[in-house]
């Protein structure tokens, strides 16, 4: 209480972070519960129209048939994808953290990464210091990691070297870059790259990069694009609470 020439005032002061916190926990709640319906709902009539396809190629063959076959097909496994990472997304609230040791981690990922994807591995290069870690749910950083390093192959030249991770880490925080030597992105699709259902690519769902930068949050890390040409170049930043 304050009093200044003869009159008062009185000033509450009250924490909102509690109340914050748990309107944020009833929110991804209600998402979960929300994404895996819309998941549900999806997958039904998605089987239907594989089995079809299937059904469909079976009969007699001929080009424009084909055709057809091809482009069922093709979107039955966009919408597999994005049921996916729907419910990739309906999981951010379910962190398990555990210490990394980010260079071994790296090179593991790398390893199963090109071999799943048929992608010769001298193409990715990773600089971190051995006894570099960070607090991460592993599920989670294999999703944003997964979505980054595909989108780097996908933009990059395809030579040696093209994609670089790299990791420093200053006092508290982390920093991993990936960073290709494509054109990178234009300046005036930069602030639309982690918007849901937004994607350059005719057959991604647009939700890889919106759904990295959630699980990043939800591990208490940042996910952006850092405008440094040539090329692209993706930051997580971790820090110590």
């Amino acid at each position: 209480m304050g009093v200044t020439g003869g009159s008062s005032s009185l000033v509450f002061l009250e924490d909102l972070s509690k109340l914050q916190e748990q309107a944020q926990q009833l929110k991804l709640a209600a998402l979960g519960r929300l994404t895996a319906n819309i998941a549900h709902e999806i997958r039904n009539p998605l089987s239907a129209i594989a089995h079809a396809g299937d059904l469909l190629q079976e009969e007699q063959r001929g080009p424009q048939k084909d055709r057809m076959v091809q482009i069922i097909r093709d979107n039955a496994r966009r919408l597999e994808r994005m049921v996916h990472d729907v419910l990739e997304l309906s999981r951010r609230d379910r962190v398990q953290p555990e210490t990394i040791r980010v260079r071994r981690y790296l090179i593991t990922f790398i390893e199963e990464f090109t071999r799943n994807d048929s992608i010769p591995g001298e193409n990715f290069s990773v600089e971190a210091a051995e006894d570099v870690t960070l607090e991460f749910d592993r599920a989670h950083l294999n999703q944003v990691l997964w979505n980054l390093l595909h989108n780097a192959w996908r933009h990059c030249r395809r030579l040696a070297g093209s994609v670089r991770i790299t990791v420093s880490r200053r006092a508290n925080r982390v920093e991993l870059h990936v960073i290709d030597d494509g054109e990178g992105v234009a300046k005036g699709l930069q602030a639309q790259l982690f918007e849901p259902f937004f994607t350059t690519f005719a057959s991604g769902t647009g939700l890889g990069l919106y759904i990295a930068r959630e699980l990043c949050a939800a591990n208490g890390a940042s996910l952006e694009y850092l405008d440094r040409k040539p090329g692209a170049d993706f930051r997580i930043l971790w820090q110590e609470p």
